[in-house]
């Protein structure tokens, strides 16, 4: 008789990036329009590992985060609970509408602002989005009201795909741009981009 199969060989663990150890407020502000639906799975995988790259609690990192379409929702404001912020990420609503950066970048703000925050924290707001502005105005509005957010002391790292506008992207963020902006052909680029902590570095 033949020998039993081998039992399957475990699959590797995935390289793990040691965990971003800095007192951080950071927001992550999700683009969830329609336009992004064939990508939204991969935009929640994004926001997950930008998640593990950070140690969470009340003395290190703190994240909340925020999707927008026609208008903005908070998923969680600010929070050093891991595991709540993962259970916010999986329950995001899903893809549609329009997109309203503005929306996203006002509420951003306001999570960033909120009950949770700590007094001289460094905070940033990370802004995915794939397309301009078509509510509430146009690229512009989104760029004005970038710069209330980066005038309140926030700094914002901006990343496009799609059929977003470089030099919107590069509009919104903060300076550097070569630091705080980065446009990406695909999802899978931004999350290549972003995989080796590159938010830890800022």
């Amino acid at each position: 008789p033949g020998l039993p199969p081998s039992p399957p060989s475990p699959p590797a663990p995935p390289p793990h990036t040691p965990p971003c150890v800095a007192q951080l407020e950071l927001v992550l502000v999700l683009d969830k329009s329609g336009s992004v639906r064939s990508a939204q799975s991969s935009i929640l995988d994004f926001a997950r590992e930008i998640v593990s790259q950070f140690a969470l609690s009340p003395t290190a990192a703190q994240i909340g985060v925020v999707e927008f379409s026609n208008d903005a929702d908070t998923l969680i404001g600010l929070s050093g609970d891991v595991t709540a912020v993962r259970a916010a990420i999986d329950g995001a609503s899903a893809a549609g509408g329009g997109t309203s950066v503005s929306d996203g970048l006002a509420l951003g703000l306001s999570v960033i602002q909120g009950t949770a925050a700590r007094a001289d924290v460094p905070s940033t707001i990370l802004l995915l989005t794939d397309g301009v502005q078509t509510v509430d105005g146009n690229d512009q509005t989104a760029i004005a009201q970038a710069a209330v957010v980066k005038n309140a002391g926030v700094s914002i790292v901006s990343v496009g795909f799609g059929g977003a506008h470089t030099s919107t992207i590069n509009a919104i963020a903060s300076q550097p741009t070569s630091d705080f902006a980065y446009f990406g052909s695909d999802m899978e680029a931004i999350r290549a981009h972003f995989g080796g902590g590159a938010l830890c570095e800022l």
